[in-house]
């Protein structure tokens, strides 16, 4: 099987410089105050080359964000898969995402809100998407959790505690940007509500599965 032509090649060069640059000046600079074409120069590539690949500003800082989302979410299942209590397991899947955040207060309101309210989009489709792996990854924590301890009763749906501990930690994202807010306290009060929601879930009433022996 050949690999990809020199076209594809070019191309995927190209968005990579993209990126790079775009990720560089936000870091740098803040989104606000970068300029496509200076993202563009950057890149050593043409404005119009680089709107083939974004054809917004908003969607350079999607492009950007969601590969750091992307890479947050890989840390999180390994750091997950090391941790023997659930709620621990649960902490460590979220915190590396509340951890990117911290990097730049602005960028992330900025994403956020592109996320929530943004044109649609590849990008905004593809942090939706995100978003849904990263709630599927705490519901199936959950429910593996629920089996290791209640391996004679079926696991109640686990959706509503998923959505529950992703919407604490967006929560603690935008605390996160109040200058006035330290970084421990957030991260000990995200854990507080995790655990808190974590043993709901497994604490729920449930009838023994039928055909269970005590």
């Amino acid at each position: 099987m050949t690999g990809p032509g020199r076209r594809e090649r070019n191309k995927q060069e190209k968005r990579e410089r993209i990126l790079a640059a775009a990720s560089a000046l936000f870091d740098e600079r803040g989104y606000a105050a970068v300029t496509t074409q200076q993202v563009a120069d950057r890149a050593d590539v043409a404005a119009g080359t680089l709107f083939r690949y974004a054809a917004t500003k908003p969607e350079l800082l999607l492009m950007v964000t969601n590969a750091r989302v992307a890479a947050a979410l890989e840390t999180g299942l390994r750091r997950a898969d090391g941790e023997g209590d659930p709620a621990r397991a649960a902490l460590a899947l979220v915190a590396p995402l509340l951890e990117q955040s911290r990097a730049n207060a602005e960028n992330t309101a900025c994403y956020q809100r592109e996320v929530v309210y943004g044109a649609d989009g590849t990008y905004r489709t593809e942090a939706l998407e995100l978003v849904d792996g990263f709630v599927t990854a705490i519901a199936a924590l959950l429910e593996r959790a629920w089996t290791r301890s209640h391996p004679r009763t079926d696991a109640p749906d686990p959706s509503a505690a998923a959505d529950a501990v992703f919407a604490s930690l967006h929560a603690a994202i935008l605390a996160a940007a109040r200058p006035d807010l330290a970084a421990d306290p957030l991260s000990d009060l995200l854990a507080a509500q995790v655990a808190l929601i974590v043993r709901g879930y497994l604490t729920t009433p449930r009838p023994a599965r039928k055909g269970a022996t005590t």
